[in-house]
């Protein structure tokens, strides 16, 4: 089975560069047809992989938190009167929607299947990295053919900004981020092992994507994404540098420390005009954020157990207090945290049960026998981060292409952790019951 695993590694990172070149899967049909095609990835990695019974009981925790997540939402499609009194709204959206999450679910069990496997990590993010920047390739030539559009979809009032393959220049921002931040856990990774062989690919690829990730970053003028980033790589540095210094090999924490300089100061030379200008508007954008934070915290709590996925617009129609906060707010169509878009699809009970499915995906990180990864797993670690705080001021995980993948490095990072942690009690529970067998236990 061991040779099925670069296939199977392949499958996910392909359907989701097939998302985000269709504008992030975004829209009902779009989303829909990400879900289908998501599945059926899921179906020929399981296949080719066959996980053990050892990964199915050690995914059997988040496999019960995404159903019970699913079922929540499902529950209100089922005929009669709720039993929950939910009334949500636009309910001829939830069988979409049940379709997205269970996308979703594929893609996180799909991964953690590649994970489990000793070099599935580090074969998913490479493909990644490349397919990542095949992405930016089609994305800056959409933008020199027609800056006003994207594959003829119009771009609105962000036309002056780079949106790479999607309408959203912050979703594009953070899509960038996490690239530049999991090439730069690839480089470290590649000179540690300098010696041992790589592909000349790998080597050529990780460190294109960290400079270009980062500057597609910046010139999408996402302030949270290029500061979220910077703060990702400087950590990855830092603990790279750290490790080095403690092995006696000053030399390569300096040359690291002064590579990651290096390579933030010329991004940021190269920072254009307008991506300065998004950051001197910080205060006027700040206050129209907390505006919206406070008119969809309003929202959440008039429906303690939600809208409905698909209701925000309709209820946020029937929830403007006033002429000027429908004029401030009648054009914004997503509450700009992840949090409160929780909430608001599907009330206190789904929000619990997804913070609940996340807590156990990155439990394992615990164990010490995770830190065999190395840089790699910390860089995924690091992307999850960042898809988190760029999630929190806007709308990155509302967009159907980057929740997938969110699902897939969450799904990456469980297994390598949890695998690891199982290929290092192996020896053990073997050690143990040959003694147990010679005593006669």
């Amino acid at each position: 089975m061991t040779n099925r695993l670069p296939q199977a590694a392949l499958i996910m990172p392909v359907i989701l560069f097939c998302e985000m070149l269709a504008l992030g899967a975004d829209g009902p049909f779009l989303g829909a047809v990400a879900a289908v095609a998501e599945i059926a990835g899921a179906m020929i990695v399981l296949w080719l992989l066959r996980p053990s019974i050892a990964f199915w009981r050690a995914f059997s925790i988040p496999l019960l938190a995404a159903a019970a997540a699913w079922a929540w939402l499902a529950s209100a499609m089922m005929p009669g009167h709720d039993m929950f009194g939910r009334s949500w709204a636009a309910p001829d959206l939830l069988p979409s929607a049940l379709a997205r999450f269970l996308g979703g679910c594929a893609v996180l069990l799909a991964s953690a299947a590649v994970g489990w496997r000793r070099r599935g990590l580090r074969l998913s993010i490479d493909c990644w990295l490349l397919l990542g920047l095949i992405q930016l390739a089609v994305a800056l030539f959409l933008r020199q053919s027609d800056p006003n559009s994207v594959w003829g979809v119009d771009k609105g009032f962000l036309r002056d900004r780079f949106t790479g393959t999607f309408v959203n220049a912050n979703a594009a921002g953070c899509l960038y981020a996490v690239l530049a931040t999991l090439a730069l856990g690839r480089c470290i990774m590649l000179w540690r092992g300098r010696f041992a062989p790589a592909p000349l690919i790998t080597q050529m690829v990780a460190p294109v994507a960290l400079l270009g990730g980062l500057g597609a970053c910046a010139i999408t003028g996402s302030r949270t994404a290029l500061v979220a980033a910077l703060a990702a790589l400087i950590l990855l540095a830092i603990q790279f540098g750290w490790t080095e210094y403690r092995n006696r090999a000053k030399g390569h924490a300096a040359l690291v420390f002064a590579g990651t300089a290096t390579a933030i100061l010329l991004i940021l030379a190269l920072v254009g005009e307008s991506t300065a200008e998004r950051f001197r508007q910080v205060d006027q954008d700040g206050s129209l954020r907390v505006e919206i934070w406070s008119f969809y915290w309003r929202l959440a709590r008039s429906a303690p157990l939600g809208h409905g996925p698909g209701g925000l617009e309709d209820a946020a129609l029937h929830a403007y207090a006033s002429v000027n906060e429908a004029n401030m707010l009648w054009f914004v169509n997503s509450a700009h945290d992840v949090f409160l878009s929780l909430l608001i699809n599907g009330g206190w009970p789904y929000l619990l049960l997804m913070i609940a499915l996340t807590a156990a995906l990155l439990f394992p990180l615990r164990h010490p026998s995770a830190r065999e990864q190395g840089a790699t797993l910390a860089s995924a670690v690091g992307a999850l981060a960042i898809m988190l705080v760029c999630s929190s001021v806007d709308i990155a995980l509302d967009m159907p292409g980057m929740a997938a993948l969110g699902a897939m490095l969450l799904g990456l990072t469980w297994g390598a952790a949890a695998g690891a942690h199982h290929r290092s009690q192996s020896p053990l529970l073997l050690s143990f019951a040959s003694t147990s067998g010679a005593a006669g236990v």
